[in-house]
């Protein structure tokens, strides 16, 4: 019975990573559902293979889990503190998603399963992307689907979040490109899918994701310190300043270089300041547990006096939020997280092989994490759940290789 158990538990598992590649980048209802069956998968991992208690074991002892596990209680003194209790409550619930690092992590096997996933992710993104660009170029009208015109195209998600995701994937997909050490047809798939992915991220005009992937191809380039990592980013940074420096302003919002330094800021730009300001006065009045996470635009339309804002929903930048609805109570486990998880993707990329598929995981996500920090200087971008999830899976995905030399070793 238990082996019985043992072999659908694997297969639930395995099922719902590949259904969860496919729609992070399409769907947050796919996404979520393919979760929930994940943790369905390993609860019955759990009743059936004594392996499975032992990677419990690894994960119990894990610095990065006491740290997640810090951070979320630090959240509920401002959680009780809200006025608006519910919404507060429904933030604070989001960090359920947290399992999902620990899901992929602990069961993602080495071999061609890691391989088959990893190509599944990177085609529905590609996919993904070709679906922005068609929308870019004013739709098609085909007989058994249609995908309509869009001016700021995000395939089947909102442009800020498939931004929000594609900066991620592209500097993930440019580190394992980085591993091909001549021209092949691997070479080939992975360069052109960053191009395009690259295009899609161009498409959406969203300012604060160049920012990300500006960031983060400069860490791709110190980490993995070759020619040709360095003519990939400049290949990807050139056409980055080129589409900023040409693109004419759209509608509201200033993309070209040139309107924004010579011209006063447009309305968007214009929120983020005031609410930096008004952000930092809220911390000023409640340094140790803000204002409650549900509170931030009740207290921040308080500031607002005779300024004009588009949005008063959050503060376009996720270290001033947290500053100001959790206070440094909140704030110093929220820096503490990252410093953990970087430390750990760092040891991780000293302990693999070099040239390894698992090492280039890891420096890819090493690049990704600098840019969500980026990215965070200017959108509340880990707060948007479909952004958060592609994130965790990815760390998931490249941490995954120190969980199973935990686990071979028999070491914590």
């Amino acid at each position: 019975m238990n082996a019985l158990l043992e072999k659908l538990s694997s297969r639930v598992i395995y099922v719902s990573f590949f259904l969860l590649a496919v729609a992070i980048p399409f769907s947050i209802a796919g996404a979520t559902a393919a979760i929930f069956l994940g943790i369905i998968g390993w609860l019955l991992a759990f009743c059936s293979n004594p392996s499975a208690r032992k990677m419990l074991a690894h994960i119990r002892r894990d610095p990065f889990s006491i740290i997640c596990l810090v951070l979320v209680v630090s959240a509920i003194p401002s959680v009780l503190m809200s006025e608006n209790v519910g919404r507060a409550f429904n933030d604070w619930k989001s960090y359920w998603l947290l399992t999902i690092y620990f899901l992929v992590a602990a069961n993602l096997p080495r071999g061609k399963l890691r391989d088959g996933l990893f190509w599944t992710l990177f085609g529905a993104v590609t996919l993904s992307c070709l679906v922005a660009i068609i929308q870019h170029y004013g739709g098609i009208d085909l007989i058994l689907f249609s995908i309509k015109p869009k001016h700021r195209p995000g395939s089947t998600l909102y442009p800020m979040t498939l931004a929000g995701i594609l900066y991620q994937m592209i500097l993930l997909n440019f580190s394992v490109l980085n591993r091909e050490r001549r021209i092949s047809l691997t070479g080939i798939l992975l360069g052109a899918g960053v191009l395009i992915q690259t295009a899609a991220l161009l498409f959406t005009l969203t300012r604060g994701a160049y920012a990300a992937l500006l960031g983060g191809l400069c860490v791709a380039f110190l980490i993995l310190r070759n020619k040709r990592a360095f003519a990939g980013a400049a290949v990807l940074v050139a056409i980055l300043a080129v589409f900023v420096t040409q693109n004419p302003t759209d509608l509201d919002r200033s993309i070209s270089v040139p309107n924004i330094v010579n011209r006063p800021p447009d309305r968007h730009v214009r929120t983020r300041f005031i609410l930096w300001d008004i952000s930092v006065d809220l911390f000023k009045q409640h340094p140790v547990f803000g204002v409650g996470m549900g509170d931030y635009s009740t207290e921040a339309e308080k500031l607002l006096e005779e300024r004009k804002v588009t949005t008063t929903v959050d503060s376009h930048n996720i270290y001033l939020q947290i500053l100001a609805t959790r206070g440094l109570f909140g704030f110093i486990p929220f820096v503490l997280f990252w410093g953990i998880l970087l430390r750990d993707l760092f040891r991780l990329r000293s302990r693999l092989e070099p040239g390894s598929f698992e090492r280039h995981l890891a420096l890819g996500a090493i690049a990704a994490t600098a840019a969500v920090l980026v990215g965070a200087l200017t959108e509340n971008n880990i707060d948007d759940s479909e952004v958060f999830i592609a994130y965790l899976f990815m760390i998931g995905f490249a941490r995954s290789a120190a969980f199973q030399q935990r686990s071979s070793s028999g070491g914590g």
